[in-house]
């Protein structure tokens, strides 16, 4: 099973339940290196920074749109390649939970990539 958690959500809430993956091409501001190193970083399930630069313009108006875009750029060999790797984790952990700095996690690349992975 495939959660989203804001990434410093998850770290107060100290969730044993899930295994976290951080799913954002940038670094989230305010995260210790310790911590931040207990999470495989996957930059390449995230959008271009195109597309992200393009979206942050108007969130709520071209969050749809901004869907659609996401899900063509992930058909490529690199994302397909970091799936697996969450579907690999998912069976040897169980829960699994995609981390964001993203304020709003409903408003986010993440909702296209918790749809894909509960397919």
């Amino acid at each position: 099973m495939f959660r989203a958690y804001r990434i410093y959500d998850f770290i107060k809430s100290n969730d044993e339940n899930f295994k976290g993956v951080f799913v954002d091409r940038l670094y989230p501001r305010g995260i210790k290196k310790e911590i931040f190193s207990n999470f495989p970083w996957l930059k390449d399930i995230t959008p271009s920074p195109a597309l992200r630069e393009w979206f942050h313009k108007d969130k709520e108006a071209r969050f749809d749109e901004f869907c659609e875009k996401f899900e063509l750029e992930l058909d490529n060999e690199k994302a397909q390649s970091c799936f697996k790797t969450l579907k690999n984790l998912e069976k040897e952990y169980g829960n699994m939970a995609l981390l964001t700095a993203s304020k709003d996690i409903n408003l986010c690349h993440v909702v296209v990539l918790l749809k894909l992975l509960n397919k």
